[in-house]
């Protein structure tokens, strides 16, 4: 029998059920080969502690324990929650059958990693298990849930928890913004043009817009606690997403025009093209527009105030946008000041250059937004650290 329950705050369906091991597996393999695979897994199972664990589980697995329910999620924008709890669970299974590239495996990494190991040395074709399913309409709503889920445990760290489901994001974006090209690392492409970004480098910027910080180190516990209290207010706001969707949209605008700049001579930046190539760019010019769209962290200033000054900084932008679209290639080139920027980068050859850098971009796209139109040239920008 099913269980379907409605969760009012999240506008999600929980569906609980029981299935086999094989049709588990034949659902979950798009979603635990991509982003929730053994790979992502294997950081947690360093120590000789937790390996003694996962072989106990194997062995329960064998003698047919029962294990703690896994679950998987959905974000599918056209699903009309009322329909599932009339299904049965055949429909529901083919369901989840026609819509496997859409599963994320939230939670049961580990367990799902035990019964591929079990199967190799026991008959699995009869063991059940009792699967939890949450559908949501935005993925943004299955973020939410999935930090919810995980907090008061042992946790992982953000990344990994976001890398679960963003197979699901990945789909929502291209759908979105269809003008910019998003590829994984296993399509083997390298970014040839603007507006081409990697996948897992998108994945960063959306840690970097919710943070709205631009150093993010995931190996620190205590940072990963402040960055997971900033995503639960973030992925509390049902429109959060769109406007992390329209921060890409701004930095694709502003890169596709920077396209057009002709080649120079220079050590690092040599056309325009190189400028958001750059990670620490792409990272930088992210959290400076988060910042104006949601303030900055702790900020207890109302949406509607941020929302007006976002407004004011968002029309200078656009205004900029189209004016460097009516300059020649000179004109941009000469505008865009590409010599200055590698000077200035390459000055700093010490230290923590990333750091560096992306701190840097932060506070050249913020100098961009408060310039608006009026900038006079991107001096201005790579000479405002």
């Amino acid at each position: 029998m099913m269980d379907c329950l409605f969760d009012k705050r999240g506008d999600c369906m929980s569906i609980a059920f029981t299935i086999s091991y094989p049709k588990y597996k034949e659902l979950i393999n798009h979603a635990y080969e991509n982003r929730g695979g053994i790979e992502g897994q294997r950081g947690t199972l360093k120590t000789s502690t937790a390996i003694r664990i996962r072989k106990r589980m194997v062995e329960d697995i064998t003698k047919g324990t029962i294990l703690p329910p896994v679950v998987i999620g959905a974000a599918v924008k056209e699903s009309n929650y009322d329909e599932f709890p009339q299904k049965t669970e055949t429909e529901l299974q083919n369901w989840l059958k026609e819509n496997a590239l859409s599963l994320s495996l939230i939670d049961g990494m580990q367990r799902t990693t035990a019964m591929i190991e079990a199967e190799k040395v026991a008959d699995l074709s009869e063991y059940k298990i009792r699967v939890e399913l949450w559908l949501a309409h935005t993925v943004n709503n299955l973020i939410y849930r999935m930090l919810v889920l995980n907090s008061g445990q042992v946790p992982w760290d953000v990344r990994r928890q976001l890398e679960t489901v963003f197979g699901s994001i990945v789909i929502q974006l291209k759908a979105d913004l269809p003008e910019i090209s998003i590829f994984t690392e296993e399509a083997s492409r390298r970014r040839s043009k603007a507006g081409q970004y990697q996948a897992d480098r998108i994945l960063e910027l959306y840690l970097a817009f919710g943070s709205r910080k631009e150093k993010i180190d995931i190996k620190e516990r205590l940072s990963d606690e402040f960055v997971r209290l900033d995503f639960l207010e973030l992925t509390s706001d049902a429109d959060s997403t769109v406007q992390f969707e329209e921060a890409l949209r701004l930095m694709a605008e502003l890169d596709k025009t920077f396209e057009n700049v002709d080649e120079i001579e220079g050590e690092r930046f040599k056309t325009g093209t190189d400028v958001f190539g750059s990670q620490p760019a792409c990272v930088g010019f992210i959290v400076a527009t988060s910042i104006l769209m949601l303030g900055r962290p702790g900020s207890t200033r109302s949406k509607d105030i941020l929302g007006k000054k976002w407004d004011e900084k968002k029309a200078g932008f656009n205004k900029l946008i189209e004016r460097m679209k009516k300059m020649d290639k000179d004109e941009l080139t000469a505008f865009l000041a590409l010599q200055t920027l590698s000077e200035k980068l390459t000055m700093r050859k010490t230290g923590k250059v990333g750091d560096f850098e992306r701190e840097f971009f932060r506070i050249a796209f913020a100098t961009l937004y408060d310039e608006g139109a009026d900038l006079s040239s991107f001096e201005v920008c790579w000479n405002a650290y």
